[in-house]
Order: structure tokens, then sequence, then C-alpha cells
């Protein structure tokens, strides 16, 4: 059995990679009706996205074998404080303009986080008390 677990807005059970990859799931991804996807892993750790193909976020939640945990919020090290807000299905949330990002990005990063690679240097992290 697997140690994650993919799911989204509109499905509940995604397969994983390879059977299904992180991009044919990503082409979903929209405001209105699947504007979240979330791979979790059974250590309670996580990579969420939410908003469209053209704008969306990422959130990043990193647990300790204690049940303690850091969220964060990944953006582009050289851009923007400036505000920005992400519309998904339930509403807007507020991010940071060099945290919004196109689904492509959000892509790489889930692929990253699934087989364990670092984050890419190009990325920060912004810690927030979620």
């Amino acid at each position: 059995m697997t140690p994650w677990k993919f799911r989204s807005e509109h499905w509940p059970d995604i397969q994983l990679p390879p059977a299904y990859t992180f991009p044919q799931a990503f082409n979903y991804l929209n405001s209105e009706s699947n504007s979240f996807y979330i791979l979790e892993h059974e250590n309670g750790s996580y990579m969420q996205c939410g908003g469209s193909k053209q704008s969306c976020f990422v959130e990043w939640r990193i647990c300790q074998p204690d049940g303690s945990y850091e969220h964060f919020v990944i953006g582009r090290a050289d851009g923007s404080d400036a505000p920005a807000a992400i519309q998904m299905s339930a509403g807007v949330v507020n991010v940071r303009e060099r945290e919004v990002l196109p689904h492509w990005e959000a892509i790489e990063l889930f692929k990253s986080f699934f087989t364990g690679e670092p984050l890419p240097d190009k990325y920060t992290l912004r810690k927030t008390p979620i």
C-alpha cells in the first residue's frame, strides 16, 4: 500500500504516478469546480495547490515525528511581496504576487515533493500560522 493519497475538489481518490500523472490531473484545475489538489503523505505532511491553471498557489505542510508541523506558502525567490488574490470555488485566497504560479510550476513542485527532492532554489517559503 502506498503512503500517499492524492485527491482534488472533484475527485476524492486519484491514482498516483506513473498510473496517472500530475500533468494529467492538473489539466482539470479550475477556479469554478475543481479548484484544489492535495497530495498527502501518511505522516501528515502535504502539498496543496489551489486556484486555476493560469493562477494558483502552493502550500506545503511539513510534519515532524513528534506531531508538530510547519506550514508554508511557496513563492518565487525573486518576486514581489505585493498583495495578490487567487480565486477558488469557495472564495478568494490572499497571497503575494510572487506566490501566484502557473499550474506547470505547481506540477513541478508536486513532483519534487512526491519523489523526495528538495525545493528548487528558485523558490522560497513563507511560514504561515495555519
